[in-house]
Parts: structure tokens; C-alpha cells; sequence
């Protein structure tokens, strides 16, 4: 992705050079404010459609740099350093990393240590001089068959049994780490023409295993004490607040895009005068109309702690959860205001190549506002 004057690249003092902005530690309102219209220019490029794109993550690599001096009270001088060394690292060679944090889904009535095989889990197998080996597998890894590096996250809640409270970064290409990824939904055939979202903004999803991977020490933020680990995570590093406050972002741009989509539909079939097209279409703009707002609220009443001004927790966790309806909603009523004219469309391209079809796709499929061609393309975006 290209910008141009480097928008999103700020000179960042924390490391004394230009960083991307979401790199960029916020120390007042008006550095808040400057990350978010940065988030919100890179997800309006991909329309909201990528989740976890590199910049999720440079969030949580800043954030563990700002609470350098927390990990340092709660688990020791070693893990303060390396939040400070991983960061400064991810920084300088602009990393892309991917994350895990669930395990998988085998028996959901006992603690994983009381397993068949309590490694199924990741856990720790053993301690050595030069770190520990880890073994065990942990969904969801987005973006992890083609990401550079990778945080390994535990859920705590499920088992304190210490070996579990691990919390560390590799790289993707380590010995003994695999990705086991689905299926992607970009098509064999057709391409962007058919399928002109999940061609171009799949991400892919995958398992991570760790088939007994050394981790070095210098790799790990925390380490043990599991009844710290829960209040630590969500209250004084405030990772919900942060990755909700994301999601925010994306589901603003996504919502901005449907409602484009949606007046532009209503253009081409002349129904932008019609009630109860305008009723609907005025439902998602309430909806973006609300993310505006709160994006705006969450930095004017941020959290201004000393070492780092934190969205507020409440507009930006509250929106999240209100955006998972709110974008479904947004959804059905772009099926809903076009009729059903995005059912009856050709199969592809090569029906617009064979000049007997074309003739009759010209005719019969144009709309008022558009050609057969651009008509087809819009309707695939439903």
C-alpha cells in the first residue's frame, strides 16, 4: 500500500526515528487522535475488511513497551527489558506479526491439565539455560501463514496450573512452529470480477503448533505467577480497551463502505426517493453516525494515565459489542433495498466475452444509473 507525503509514518521519540503511527505510543490526547485518524485512513483502504492487518498488532507492541515498568514490578527486571527490546525490535525492521490465544477445543468440562495429554495446551515441557521449551497448539492464528513474528497469549481463566502461564514472541519461521490454515475464500476461478471482496481482503486463518520450540528467555514477558497474569492482561495493560477500540475503527470503515454501497444501489434503480429505501439506508447511516461519535468521545474522554493515554474503556468496548448487530443489520438491509438484483447475475467474465451474451446482458441487466457490466460488479459487492 502506497501514501503519499507518508501519512501514516511519524517520527516516533520513544525509539529517536520514523516509525509507522501505530507504533507511536500515545502520551496526550492529540497523539490519540493522530493514531486514530491513521487506523481509520488504513481500514478505509481495505473498507473494513481486514481484521488484523499488521497495524493490530504494532497496538500491543506499544502498549506492552509503554508498561515496560509494570512487567518489571509484577514478573521482574528481566521481562521489562525484553517488552522494551521486543518493541524497539518490531520498530526498527517494521514487523508483522500474527497472534494465538485459544486452545483448541478438546474437552471444554476439565481443565486442560487434566487432559489425557495436558499439552495439548500450550504448556512449558522444560526449563533449560537458554529458555524453555514449549509444546502444544492455540487457535485463532490470523494473518499467521504469512506474518513474520507471532505473540503467543495464554487464557488464563481456563487453567493456573503454571506451566500454562507463558506469554512470549517468535518468529513464525522457528524450528518446530507450524500453521495449520483453512481454506482460503479467494476462488480458483472468476477472480476480483466474482468475487470482488474475498478476493482481495481474505485473510488467512490457521492452528498453531509448537512441536517443542525453544523459546529464549529473552523472548518472554511474563512468566508463572498466574493468579497476577488476568487483573494484569485487562486492567493495568488494558488490552480489551485497546483491541476493542480497533475493532471500532474497522467496523467505522466497514460501515462507511455499506452505506456507500447501499445509496449507490438505490441510485442506479432510481428508489433513493422511495420511504421506505431512504427508512433503511438512514439505519446505517445512524449506525455510522454513533461510530463517529464514539471514536470521537473515546479520545476527548481518554484515560490520560502517566505513561501512556489509553481510549476510553467504555465507548470503545461498549461500540465493539454493538457494532457485531449493527454490522449484520447494515448487511440484510443492502440485500433488502436491492430487491433481490443480486441474485439473477452471470456466472463471470466470459459471459461478458461471448458476444451473443453480452448483447443480451447489455439489454436485460442495465439499470437506470448503471451498465450491465458495473451493475453485475456491484451486486457481487452484496
Amino acid at each position: 500500500m502506497h501514501w503519499e507525503n507518508n501519512e501514516l509514518r511519524v517520527y516516533n521519540p520513544d525509539v529517536g526515528e520514523e516509525t509507522s503511527i501505530s507504533f507511536l505510543r500515545p502520551k496526550s490526547k492529540k497523539d490519540l487522535a493522530k493514531i486514530r485518524d491513521g487506523l481509520i485512513k488504513i481500514y478505509d483502504y481495505y473498507r473494513g475488511f481486514f481484521g488484523r492487518s499488521p497495524d493490530y498488532l504494532n497496538i500491543w507492541n506499544m502498549v506492552f513497551y509503554a508498561h515496560a515498568e509494570d512487567f518489571g514490578k509484577y514478573f521482574g527486571s528481566k521481562y521489562m527489558e525484553n517488552a522494551i527490546q521486543i518493541y524497539r525490535e518490531a520498530t526498527k525492521h517494521d514487523l508483522f506479526y500474527t497472534h494465538a490465544i485459544v486452545a483448541p477445543m478438546y474437552d471444554r468440562s476439565r481443565p486442560p491439565s487434566q487432559w489425557e495429554d495436558p499439552y495439548i495446551q500450550v504448556g512449558v515441557v522444560e526449563e533449560k539455560p537458554e529458555g524453555v521449551i514449549v509444546r502444544g497448539a492455540a487457535m485463532i492464528s490470523t494473518a499467521g501463514p504469512y506474518a513474520e513474528m507471532l505473540w503467543y497469549l495464554p487464557n488464563i481463566r481456563r487453567d493456573t496450573d503454571t506451566r500454562y502461564a507463558l506469554y512470549f514472541s517468535i518468529p513464525t519461521y522457528q524450528k518446530g512452529v507450524k500453521f495449520l490454515a483453512r481454506r482460503g475464500f479467494q476462488p480458483r476461478e472468476g477472480g476480483e470480477f466474482e468475487y470482488p471482496i474475498s478476493a482481495r481482503f481474505d485473510e488467512s486463518d490457521a492452528i498453531l503448533i509448537f512441536k517443542d520450540v525453544l523459546v529464549p528467555w529473552n523472548r518472554i514477558i511474563f512468566y508463572k505467577k498466574p493468579e497476577l497474569i488476568e487483573d494484569f492482561m485487562w486492567r493495568t495493560l488494558g488490552l480489551r480497551t485497546w483491541f476493542n477500540w480497533h475493532f471500532v475503527i474497522q467496523h467505522y470503515s466497514r460501515l462507511k463502505f455499506l452505506a456507500g454501497l447501499a445509496i449507490a444501489i438505490s441510485e442506479a434503480a432510481d428508489t433513493s426517493n422511495f420511504i421506505n429505501v431512504q427508512d433503511k439506508i438512514g439505519e446505517i447511516l445512524i449506525y455510522l453516525a454513533l461510530n463517529e461519535a464514539v471514536l470521537t468521545a473515546s479520545v476527548e474522554n481518554a484515560e490520560e494515565l502517566p505513561n501512556i493515554v489509553r481510549p476510553n474503556p467504555y465507548y470503545s468496548i461498549g461500540a465493539s459489542h454493538f457494532n457485531m448487530r449493527a454490522i449484520v443489520r447494515a448487511s440484510e438491509i443492502l440485500r433488502s433495498i436491492s430487491g433481490g438484483a443480486s441474485i439473477p447475475i452471470p456466472a463471470g467474465i466470459k459471459d461478458f466475452e461471448n458476444p451473443e451474451e453480452r448483447e443480451l446482458l447489455v439489454k436485460y441487466m442495465s439499470m437506470k444509473g448503471l451498465d450491465a457490466l458495473e451493475r453485475v460488479i456491484r451486486s457481487e459487492n452484496i
